[in-house]
């Protein structure tokens, strides 16, 4: 009967959307779901006799975290509070904000108390009365926004009716400058051994971020993608074990049943929980109002990255749809209903825009809700994101853009060539054994949808290049300095675009300079130091639009784990978390590195205008904390290779100190687990 079926869909195309061995070809369109609206358009499954096989139970798989278990499964009757910041509204003078809380559905609605000196006010709004046996609340909260410097602690109190929960969040005053953490891939994905996940640990990074917060507390966090790793699902739930292994026109024609459908919901679900009460994600979900905006592994690898075959496929769809409705709960309180009553929009995705004060706007741009192999973001959604730029960025300092996947990277075009060569090859060849052991789940390469992902492959740099203009424009008429945060490629380092050619355009009045920052990431594991090292010999400065110079910068001057010189300064693998904050500062755009050079006897110096990078604080022995000494310190001496010039013109520019903190992978004479990079970006005068 299911060959009936799939001949009664593949007549109504044409003769090419089969190969020569009577394979589905993947670059077309599928049978089952010819023309989906969107990646959530899912068909509806035909009729069936028979139910999918239940799950297994539930082992634990960490030593570190016992209630992490595969199956995921739901231990507590209560949880949360989850506090999520929206905006600050600077003509009303509130800060707004809101908590996320589950019960079952036998108790009671829970009651939460603020007690702080701003007025707090708050009302409650049920998301879902019954999901899963629990009732989900959203604690909609506006405090008022008080004049002045300094931070506002919020303490909270929740009666959960046999016991209660409390602590604290700090919010800044209207003059306080902003203080924040950005990190991303909250996890490990299902390529990484168990015993490599045993050694690196889930919560190092966490722990060290959470030290920081107690010293110096956090207003906002921002989590910049793959914070619910759901990769295990192919391997948890028997019918899609079957599923990865069933013949290949079966496969992408195979229905998403409604019993799979709430199998699937429902590792979701507990997978989010399991997550978010990770005891170092907790505290920091309580603490620190967070900001976030999805990637591919909340969806699974490569959402939107995969041929129409595959992307319009049901199962395709069936999974993103429910990814969809778990990642609007979990990382933005909201359901599909709710989500633009919410402040959420995009043509059909979800994107985010906040004020944190009077200085900072940040804009989330939802990479994989409309993407495809040949489009990130819809134009719509495009002439959305600039038009709410144009409309709310009035006299700002600072706009921090987030986008999962860098803007600026470099480019892998051999390897992105050869993986689409063996995606093109018809599904016989790429199941030829030395072929086949490069496949992913899905069946085609493993790296094809890593590099498809990326902003500059050749699929996307257009649009990219388009997406540049825009901000280079707004950011001249506007007078703001944008910089973008990124995370996904499981190392660090930053990205530059400036103008071309004009070397006595201070940085402080170039309107095309934007910083890169790329931190990724806070569990998973790093890429191989050695491949890291070849990136480096790839070009890395390139010349994109009109006047526009853009390079993958020299920012790591010398190794964390010894403090070593290092000779390749773009990337390292380390482990890491970003912090970042607003403040008043020497104008770093001015500082001139003088370089002094020896030659029979004369002494020549070159001056130039550079990033203004430092290394910044180390953590203690422990891991804990950010106020110990670099691990290095120039002299600026006669004999030391770098001296600074600095004149008075450069007091009091509204700056954007970024601070890169890196685990260590090996503890070095001093015993400091985390070591700091710092670099400081100008506004745009």
């Amino acid at each position: 009967m299911a060959e009936e079926n799939l001949q009664e869909h593949t007549d109504k195309f044409d003769v090419g959307i089969k190969d020569q061995f009577g394979d589905l070809i993947a670059n077309s369109p599928n049978p089952a779901n010819p023309n989906p609206r969107n990646n959530s358009d899912c068909p509806k499954p035909k009729p069936k006799m028979s139910t999918v096989e239940d799950l297994p139970p539930p082992v634990s798989v960490s030593l570190e975290t016992p209630t992490v278990t595969r199956p995921p499964k739901r231990f507590a009757s209560t949880l949360g509070p989850y506090y999520q910041f929206i905006t600050t509204d600077l003509n009303k003078m509130l800060w707004i904000g809101s908590a996320l809380i589950f019960c079952e559905i036998s108790f009671d609605q829970p009651k939460i108390e603020f007690f702080c000196e701003p007025k707090v006010d708050y009302n409650y709004e049920i998301l879902y009365e019954n999901l899963f046996n629990m009732r989900i609340y959203r604690i909609n909260i506006s405090i008022e926004l008080r004049d002045g410097e300094g931070d506002d602690k919020i303490c909270w109190k929740i009666n959960w009716g046999n016991y209660s929960t409390d602590g604290l969040f700090h919010i800044a005053r209207y003059h306080q400058k902003w203080r924040g953490g950005f990190f991303s891939c909250n996890g490990f994905d299902s390529t990484v051994p168990e015993q490599i996940q045993s050694d690196l640990k889930h919560g190092n990074v966490w722990e060290h971020l959470n030290s920081v917060h107690d010293e110096t507390p956090l207003h906002i966090l921002l989590w910049g993608g793959d914070q619910n790793y759901i990769d295990f699902i192919f391997e948890d739930i028997p019918y899609l074990q079957d599923w990865v292994n069933m013949e290949w026109n079966k496969k992408w024609t195979s229905d998403f049943h409604n019993d799979l459908k709430e199998q699937v919901e429902e590792y979701h679900f507990n997978s989010y929980i399991q997550n978010w009460e990770r005891k170092e994600v907790k505290n920091a979900l309580a603490s620190i109002p967070s900001l976030m905006m999805w990637d591919d592994h909340d969806i699974f690898d490569g959402a939107g990255s995969y041929p129409p075959l595959l992307h319009d496929s049901p199962m395709m769809t069936g999974l993103f749809k429910t990814a969809q409705k778990f990642r609007l709960l979990f990382q933005h309180h909201t359901t599909l209903e709710k989500a633009r009553e919410h402040g959420l929009f995009g043509y059909q995705g979800y994107n985010l825009l906040a004020h944190c004060g009077p200085d900072l706007v940040i804009i989330g741009t939802d990479g994989r809700t409309e993407r495809n192999i040949e489009t990130v973001q819809h134009v719509e959604t495009w002439n959305m994101i600039f038009e709410k730029l144009e409309n709310h960025v009035i006299n700002i300092k600072h706009l921090i853009v987030v986008f999962p996947v860098p803007f600026s990277f470099v480019r892998f075009k051999l390897a992105a060539s050869i993986f689409h060569r063996l995606k093109n090859l018809p599904n016989k060849y790429r199941n030829i054994p030395i072929v086949k052991q490069t496949n992913s789940v899905f069946g085609l390469p493993e790296l094809y949808d890593d590099l498809l992902d990326e902003w500059t492959h050749e699929a996307h740099i257009d649009e990219r290049n388009r997406a540049l203009s825009r901000f280079q424009e707004l950011a001249n008429r506007k007078r703001i300095r944008i910089t973008f945060f990124s995370g996904d490629v499981h190392c660090c380092g930053v990205s530059r675009f400036q103008t071309r050619l004009k070397h006595n355009l201070k940085p402080i009045n170039d309107s095309k300079l934007m910083y890169q920052i790329i931190s990724s990431a806070i569990v998973n594991i790093p890429p191989p130091r050695k491949f890291l090292r070849v990136a480096h010999y790839f070009r890395t400065k390139w010349h994109p639009i009109e006047n526009t110079e853009e390079q993958l910068i020299d920012f790591f001057q010398r190794l964390p784990e010894d403090g070593r010189k290092l000779l390749h300064k773009k990337l390292l693998p380390n482990r890491n978390w970003c912090y970042f904050e607003i403040c008043e500062e020497t104008n770093p755009s001015v500082y001139k590195i003088i370089k002094t050079t020896f030659c029979y006897g004369f002494c020549q110096s070159k001056q130039r205008f550079t990033p203004a990078i430092e290394l910044g604080p180390t953590s203690t022995s422990d891991g804990h904390g950010g106020t110990q000494p670099p691990i290095h310190q120039h002299s600026h001496k006669h004999a030391c290779k770098e001296t600074k010039e600095a004149g008075q013109e450069e007091i009091g520019t509204q700056t954007l100190k970024i601070r890169l903190w890196l685990e260590s992978s090996e503890e070095h004479k001093e015993g400091r687990r985390f070591v700091s990079y710092e670099l400081l970006i100008p506004n745009l005068v």
